[in-house]
């Protein structure tokens, strides 16, 4: 998801021409990959919610999920908004809301691969991929 953001980030940076549809599309499929992170992750991260002690694992998901509301409701706000026709109309300011939506999006990624996937892993609810499988 960090390279799809990255590219996106090129896609509409100050230099490149205006691309409408390309961006779109780009948008569409990381919106895609995100919504089946989330949903992958659901399944490891959010499985011990009820235990009467609260490890910092437990505690660093629920801090992340008060600060990744904000995220998600920004992320909702500016898909909707930039359709094909407004981003073609618009391209300067979806631009700009596209660059700070995307910083967000990938300081988000490097706070999961910094804390939460490490303390997953030492609690064993997840393992290290296979070097040898591709993805």
């Amino acid at each position: 998801m960090d390279d799809m953001a990255r590219d996106i980030m090129e896609m509409v940076s100050p230099s490149a021409p205006p691309r409408a549809i390309d961006a779109f599309n780009a948008l569409r499929r990381l919106s895609a990959c995100l919504d089946e992170h989330l949903a992958g992750e659901a399944s490891f991260l959010y499985t011990d919610q009820l235990r009467a002690e609260t490890s910092r694992l437990e505690t660093e998901i629920a801090a992340f999920e008060r600060d990744f509301e904000d995220l998600k409701q920004e992320w909702a706000l500016y898909l909707h908004e930039w359709t094909p026709d407004n981003i073609a109309i618009d391209w300067r300011n979806f631009s700009h809301a596209t660059l700070w939506i995307m910083n967000r999006l990938r300081a988000r990624i490097m706070q999961e691969n910094d804390i939460l996937y490490p303390l997953a892993l030492q609690q064993s609810r997840i393992r290290l991929r296979d070097p040898d499988q591709n993805g």
